[in-house]
Order: C-alpha cells, then sequence, then structure tokens
C-alpha cells in the first residue's frame, strides 16, 4: 500500500474517532473547553497579546494537569484568542495579533461610523463559522493538504514573501513606490539580529536582546497602539455624536447576522484561503488575512473596491473568516508533519511534547484518541467563540463611547505592559516609543502601516527562503525562480498583483 494511502487509513480510524468523542462527555474536558475558549478570547483581545504568547503564558499551568485536559485547554485557549484579536481592531484600531492587522482597515473605520457593535457581531459570526470548517478542513484532509505543503521549499517560501509584499498596495490601492519601500524598511528592521547562516549579529548596538532580532509584536504594538493613541489625543474621541448609534445594540447585532447571510461568497472564499495558507508551515494568519483581503477587493466590483479600507463589512468579513480558517490549516502540518503552521502551533507543539506525545506522522497512529479529542473540540469551542462573541459584542461595542481621557491612559499601559512582556526586555519599550513616532511620520506622509509590519513579519522567511534555496539551486538565477510550477505560479501571482496596482493608480 502506497504511503499516502497508509497514512489516511491511519487518520480516518472510526474506534479512534469514537474514543476521541468519548473523552468529549468527560464533564472535566468540557469545562476545559469552556475555561479554554474564554480565557483566549480575553487574552487575545489584550493588545499585543497573541494566540502565542497566550499559550506560552498557560503552558506551565497545565504541567499538573492530565494532558487529555491539559492540551485540549491549550487548544481552546488558541482559537478564542485568534477570535480575540479581532476585538480590539476593531474597536481602537490596535491588532490584538498579527492575523488580526488586515481587520483594522475596514473594522475601526465602522467604529468610527458608529457601527461597533454592528462589526463585532459580524466579526463573531465569521470566526465562529470559520473555525468549524476549519476543524472540518483539519479533520477530514490534514493528509493531503500537508503532503502539498511540503512541496513548499525554500524558493517557494521566499516568493512566498515577495508575493505578499506585493500584495498591500494592490489590496489598499496604495502607491506601489511607497509601499514597496515601506515593505523593505521592515525588511531591514528584520535584519537586525544574528545573520542565520554566519552567525554574527547585525545592527544589534552591542544589546544582548536584539542578538534575536527585534520582535514583530513589538513593531505591531508601536506602530498601531502608540500611533493610534498619539491620533487619538489630537482627534479627541473614538465615535463622533453624529455617529453615535449605541442606542440600538440589539438591532445592530440582528444586522451583522443578515449582513454574514446575504454575503455567503465573502465567508466562504475567506475560509478557504485561510485553511489553505494556514497549512503552509510559516505562513499563518497574518499572510492569510493579507491574501484574503485583496482576493476579495479584486472580486468586488468597482463600486464597493472603492470602499475598502474606508469601512465596508465587506472587509471585515474578508479578514476575520480567513483568520480563524487557519486554526486548523496550521494544525495540520502541527500534528501530521512535526511542522509548526505558525508561531502559535510551535507553541502549542512545545506544549504537546511536553505533556508527553510526539507529533509527527506516528501521533495519529500511537495517541489517535488524544488528537481526536482535541480536533473535535475545536468544533465545541468556535460554537462557544459565536455564543460569546454575539451575545457580548454589544457589551464590547459599548468599549468605543469610553472617553479618550480614559481610554489613551489604559491602552498606552497595555501597550507597555504587552510590549515588555514579550521578551522582558526594556529596550523593547524604547522601540515602541520608536515605532510609534515612526508610525505618526509614515501616516503623515501616506506609507502603508502594514507594509513595515508585512515585512517585519516575512524578514525571516524571505531571507532563509532566499540564502537556502539559492545555494541549492547552484546559484543559478533560473534555477531559482523556476525551481517548480509552484514558483512559477507564485511569479504570476506576484507580476498579476503589481500590473494591477499601476493599474490602479
Amino acid at each position: 500500500m502506497a504511503e499516502g494511502s497508509v497514512m489516511i487509513d491511519v487518520v480516518f480510524t472510526p474506534a479512534s474517532i469514537e474514543a476521541g468523542l468519548g473523552i468529549l462527555t468527560d464533564p472535566y474536558i468540557l469545562l476545559a473547553i469552556v475555561l479554554g475558549t474564554a480565557i483566549g478570547v480575553v487574552f487575545g483581545a489584550i493588545p499585543g497579546f497573541s494566540a502565542t504568547m497566550t499559550i506560552v503564558l498557560f503552558t506551565p499551568v497545565t504541567i499538573a494537569f492530565e494532558p487529555t485536559s491539559a492540551l485540549i485547554f491549550l487548544v481552546s485557549a488558541y482559537g478564542g484568542a485568534v477570535y480575540g484579536g479581532s476585538i480590539p481592531a476593531i474597536l481602537i484600531n490596535t491588532p490584538g495579533a498579527p492575523g488580526s492587522v488586515v481587520t483594522c482597515w475596514d473594522g475601526y473605520e465602522l467604529t468610527k461610523q458608529g457601527r461597533a457593535v454592528y462589526t463585532l457581531a459580524v466579526s463573531a459570526i465569521v470566526s465562529g463559522i470559520a473555525g468549524l470548517f476549519a476543524a472540518a478542513v483539519l479533520l477530514v484532509f490534514a493528509p493531503p493538504i500537508s503532503s502539498f505543503a511540503l512541496n513548499f521549499g525554500p524558493p517557494e517560501m521566499f516568493l512566498l514573501a515577495v508575493f505578499a509584499l506585493t500584495i498591500i498596495p494592490a489590496a489598499k490601492g496604495s502607491s506601489l513606490s511607497k509601499a514597496l519601500l515601506a515593505g523593505a524598511f521592515g525588511l531591514l528592521i528584520g535584519t537586525i539580529g544574528n545573520d542565520p547562516q554566519l552567525s554574527q549579529s547585525r545592527a544589534t548596538f552591542d544589546q544582548t536582546a536584539l542578538l534575536d532580532g527585534v520582535d514583530f509584536i513589538v513593531v505591531l504594538i508601536g506602530l498601531f497602539v502608540l500611533t493610534e493613541v498619539f491620533r487619538l489625543g489630537y482627534r479627541g474621541t473614538v465615535v463622533t455624536e453624529d455617529n453615535d448609534r449605541t442606542g440600538g445594540s440589539l438591532s445592530e447585532v440582528y444586522n451583522g447576522v443578515r449582513a454574514v447571510v446575504s454575503r455567503p461568497i465573502e465567508t466562504i472564499r475567506g475560509m478557504f484561503i485561510g485553511a489553505f495558507v494556514g497549512s503552509l508551515p510559516g505562513a499563518g494568519a497574518d499572510v492569510a488575512n493579507f491574501v484574503s483581503y485583496n482576493e476579495a477587493k479584486r472580486w468586488a466590483s468597482d463600486e464597493l473596491a472603492s470602499r475598502f479600507g474606508n469601512g465596508t463589512i465587506e472587509g471585515v468579513i474578508a479578514a476575520d473568516s480567513s483568520n480563524n480558517a487557519t486554526q486548523g490549516g496550521a494544525l495540520i502540518p502541527t500534528l501530521t508533519l512535526g511542522i509548526p503552521g505558525s508561531g502559535a502551533t510551535a507553541a502549542l507543539l512545545g506544549a504537546i511534547a511536553l505533556h508527553g506525545l510526539n507529533p509527527g506522522p506516528g501521533l495519529f497512529d500511537s495517541s489517535g484518541d488524544i488528537v481526536y479529542a482535541m480536533i473535535l473540540s475545536l468544533f465545541i469551542g468556535n460554537v462557544l467563540i459565536l455564543l460569546y462573541g454575539v451575545s457580548g459584542s454589544q457589551y464590547f461595542g459599548k468599549l468605543a463611547y469610553i472617553p479618550v481621557r480614559y481610554i489613551i491612559p489604559a491602552v498606552t499601559v497595555l501597550a507597555i505592559v504587552g510590549a515588555f512582556a514579550v521578551r522582558n526586555a526594556t529596550v523593547d519599550l524604547y522601540i515602541v516609543l520608536l515605532f510609534g513616532i515612526v508610525g505618526i511620520l509614515f501616516v503623515a506622509y501616506d506609507y502603508p502601516l502594514v507594509s513595515i509590519v508585512l515585512g517585519v513579519i516575512l524578514g525571516d522567511i524571505a531571507e532563509s527562503g532566499f540564502v537556502t534555496g539559492w545555494l541549492l539551486t547552484g546559484e543559478s538565477a533560473t534555477a531559482f525562480l523556476f525551481n517548480s510550477p509552484i514558483a512559477i505560479g507564485l511569479l504570476v501571482l506576484t507580476a498579476l498583483s503589481l500590473v494591477i496596482t499601476v493599474l490602479k493608480n
């Protein structure tokens, strides 16, 4: 029997699925799902406190737990934190995680128009639906998708990074030169630290903490949190009195439900993009967001496309459906191959090993009941996200109306604590302040902030992909660029993205 057939037989073992369902009937396991999801939503909503940090923080807490309940708790917290990152993105233009950056573009604009409750309800609904879809994809398609993801070698990962950088101007209608310059600046920031090939320090200024580079979460906090704090102080309010709609919270939730039901194509497209991109090792929700948003705008009518970035609900649906669909996608290579699909699943991979399991092709065979319990718990967790999000949106939305004299100091404190908590390094506080000032300058001269962030995020992927791929292909540009059909496809997509941007400008 072929190797792929063996893996599929192992994965689709009815006895293991039945055992996994049996585990979920335990009241303590159900309590772990309920608490894990709630904790994930709360911590994911803290600016800069990503799903990765949530898992890292709570992994030591679960050491005393029985392995099954511990891992299900962490998986539930992971799903909740992915959704939770969209809450501050919508309310205060502050992504709770890198995967929520694109949600800011239209989500915060809708909040400024007085549609915070409506937008939060839409976000919760598409997040829950996308999470359920992602769990189904993980359950059914793990082996074939993970096999295809293995075809992405170093050249393909480098070209994926290049393609992602060209998406920003195409998606937002920005100046091509400004977006690419901002992206190049982000890539330059990404080179700070030890050279991965030569093990020599670069631009560390004798700061030991910088040997590991500049953490992109710190950059996120500076560019989005502090920059928005400065702008909020100048503007004096989040929502103007003309846009005040606090009286219709329940009706806004109902309108949010109608918005999602009336736009099934946008949700489905985002879910498929998120599940696929999430399954690529190292890509994650941040890359999936940009791709999904770009595709949503590309397929929109000219009139609708012109509203993207100015407060259209289609942009929020594209961002959050892809963001939450990466949950299952990123777990595919993590569980079946032992290769993390994202930073959060890398932390989860460590937790799985800590509790005595061996991630990789043999995991389903040796611990099929626990693995299936983890996968099936995602279905329950995402139903809870729907319940938490929809019922809480009318209360979360009221946060947008809190006077800025309370918002600014509270958000600033959260930003400082979040930045310091990343690595407990004092230098990160200076980096946050520096990027807050840089953010103001970039906004003033219309340079897209997200291009910098994406450049920082993709720096390692692009550098290691280029250097390793260049050596593997015998330092031949032709062999490198045309390494495989996937590489050629990415080149074509990059060219199309650039052409679209030029034509729009």
